[in-house]
């Protein structure tokens, strides 16, 4: 059966465009809630990084990171035959997502069609709020370095892993694979820029 792909975003703002994505990290997790696989990358923004009192990202750190566009083929390879997972998906980090996909030539629909863990937190867990702190500190899950993408991203995949051991129906679209997929402009290798990296 499929698994998911659960990811996190930050942006300079919040209007998909003209607004970018400065940061995207996307966490593979398995039917029976196993994490098998995590990626991060600093993006390039079409203008500043925005707010970097929240998200922490500075100029000099996209200073050397891909657009958008460069990477959108590996990044929707990591989405397909997965159901995309995130915290506030449709309002917020699918809305951006998709918007993305689509300037880079991508329907990226399926995305935004997926399972949405704040929708589930405020089915089956007390609150207000259900904020992604407020899920994880009830559930007893660490979330350091909070609008950290790739920290928010484990976070969630540990809120959704504990949904799926429980039996909890987690239901979303399955994300197509492409058979006309734009070909990525740069290796994988030179694609992924964690914040790690671009601290050196």
């Amino acid at each position: 059966m499929p698994g998911y792909a659960v990811f996190d975003i930050e942006t300079t703002g919040f209007r998909p465009h003209p607004d970018s994505i400065v940061e995207i990290a996307i966490v593979h997790v398995e039917q029976d809630g196993e994490i098998t696989g995590a990626w991060d990358t600093l993006l390039k923004p079409a203008d500043t990084v925005g707010p970097t009192h929240i998200h922490g990202v500075t100029q000099a750190m996209v200073r050397s990171a891909p657009r958008f566009a460069d990477v959108a083929g590996h990044l929707y390879a990591l989405f397909a035959g997965r159901t995309a997972v995130a915290h506030n998906l449709p309002a917020f980090d699918g809305r951006f997502l998709e918007e993305h996909f689509r300037l880079a030539g991508i329907d990226g629909g399926p995305v935004r069609r997926g399972a949405c863990t704040l929708a589930l937190a405020k089915r089956y867990l007390p609150g207000p709020p259900h904020t992604l702190d407020a899920c994880c500190r009830h559930v007893g899950i660490a979330l350091d370095d909070a609008h950290q993408a790739l920290a928010d991203t484990l976070a969630t995949a540990q809120l959704l892993a504990q949904w799926l051991k429980a039996g909890v129906p987690v239901q979303g679209a399955v994300v197509p694979a492409l058979a006309h997929l734009p070909a990525p402009r740069i290796p994988l290798e030179q694609a992924l820029l964690p914040r790690t990296a671009a601290l050196r």
